[in-house]
């Protein structure tokens, strides 16, 4: 039992979001520890708000987890609270998991205020997405509605689609939506059988200092294996490809008893892009991640579909190599290209 003299301090960012999602961690430690004192501390962003303009991201920018990670080793606050797909990969030296709780909903929710579903919106909607991931799948299930990247995080989408309603419809991560407390407007969950969310949807991480064995050890009650596990595999797939959420790279890890199963896409500008599953030991849930990458990769197509994302106007000609167009194998490196078996088929 811990004691009611602790004290478990949480730097936040003023964000609505932050600050929600690090009280949802608050409560989950409360209602184990009632005698638990807990503070949020609430950090200022060190970026003006035309800064966050031009990143996609859900509660905080690189920029900001950084500054909060600078201000964790520097003694400011005992953890953070910080979304999975926002996390700045590797962490930085000093800085560990404290504690990965238990998976909220990882699916994708849509957002309306009329109470209207995808299939109901009237041709030409402007539907907000935070993603170009978002956007390649909508896209290709709704091709007669329009659909608009919004970068500089959820809080400013949602102040254009319920502020300024300037969006006729809005697709956010469905656990960022209850954190928030605006179920009332969700009208559907898409499930991964329709569209794939991004790495880490769901999972929130608490980050704290390496030298702070206490701290884990009050953490290790609301700590999930199996989450863990997911995140590590999903994390792995994507680092194979990016450490933002610029490309169209979805995926999803669940751990059942002592398996994982991993499945993942490149989205396509022009189709339903490639898809691929894995199944592995959840020991191995980082090599699975990163076998399904590389499976993926083989694929000339998704070569393709990956360039195009990178260069939407079109890739110069020029700055293709003649073998990578003739072999697209031809650039992976030779760890990969040694586990291909010899007697693969010819590439087309």
């Amino acid at each position: 039992m811990v004691k009611s003299r602790s004290v478990l301090s949480f730097g936040t960012l003023a964000s609505p979001l932050a600050k929600a999602q690090t009280q949802a961690i608050i409560s989950r430690l409360q209602r184990i520890h009632p005698r638990l004192t807990c503070q949020m501390t609430i950090v200022p962003s060190p970026l003006e708000l035309e800064q966050h303009g031009g990143e996609p991201f859900l509660a905080a920018s690189a920029a900001e987890v950084e500054f909060l990670e600078e201000q964790l080793l520097g003694n400011e606050f005992r953890f953070v609270v910080q979304r999975a797909p926002d996390l700045v990969l590797p962490l930085r030296e000093g800085v560990t998991y404290a504690a990965i709780p238990a998976r909220d909903t990882p699916f994708d929710a849509y957002l309306n205020r009329q109470g209207l579903i995808a299939d109901e919106m009237p041709e030409n909607s402007l539907v907000g997405v935070l993603n170009l991931r978002t956007k390649i799948q909508m896209k290709h299930l709704w091709p007669r509605l329009n659909f608009k990247v919004i970068n500089g995080g959820l809080d400013r989408a949602l102040e254009m689609f319920l502020r300024r309603c300037e969006l006729d419809g809005l697709v956010v991560p469905a656990a960022a939506a209850e954190h928030l407390g605006i179920q009332g407007i969700v009208t559907e969950i898409f499930y991964p059988e329709l569209m794939l969310p991004s790495s880490g949807q769901g999972i929130l991480a608490i980050l704290g200092r390496q030298d702070d064995q206490e701290g884990r050890e009050i953490l290790k009650h609301i700590h999930s294996d199996a989450t863990f596990q997911e995140m590590e595999a999903e994390h792995s797939y994507m680092q194979r490809f990016t450490s933002d959420q610029d490309l169209p790279v979805s995926v999803l890890a669940q751990v059942e008893r002592k398996k994982i199963c991993v499945t993942g896409a490149i989205g396509s500008m022009h189709g339903s892009g490639n898809q691929a599953t894995i199944e592995g030991a959840a020991t191995r849930a980082s090599q699975v991640g990163t076998e399904l990458a590389e499976k993926l990769l083989l694929s000339g197509e998704a070569f393709i579909d990956l360039l195009e994302a990178d260069f939407p106007d079109g890739v110069p000609g020029d700055d293709l190599d003649e073998v990578m167009i003739d072999d697209p194998l031809a650039d992976l490196p030779d760890e990969i290209d040694d586990e291909i078996p010899d007697d693969r088929p010819p590439t087309p």
